[in-house]
């Protein structure tokens, strides 16, 4: 059964955290996240399993509040009942995600 909706909401870029473009010191820039596409969903099941394909880098920073959906909690008078917003730990070129609970 699946019973949570992850949607990337946004991809940001170097320069959108820290206002330029990182340069590695081979002189090469690193790019916004290639694992995942605004838009794109995922889904996951009951035994909170990572979605085939997803980054384990952002699962590791948003199955906290997957974890907390799961349990009953979240911030209703912020984000409405059962939806969550999280960031993957990536401080360059973060991903932002929307997180629902289904049923």
């Amino acid at each position: 059964m699946i019973n949570y909706k992850i949607t990337v909401v946004k991809v940001f870029e170097p320069k959108d955290v820290i206002g330029h473009d990182f340069i590695r010191p081979s002189g090469e820039s690193i790019p916004k996240c290639s694992f995942v596409k605004e838009n794109q969903k995922f889904l996951v099941d009951e035994m909170l399993t990572p979605p085939e394909g997803f980054c384990p880098h952002a699962w590791y920073g948003i199955f906290k509040e997957i974890w907390m959906l799961r349990n009953g909690n979240g911030y209703p008078d912020w984000t409405g009942e059962d939806t969550l917003y999280a960031t993957c730990l990536d401080g360059i070129r973060p991903v932002c995600f929307k997180i629902e609970k289904l049923n």
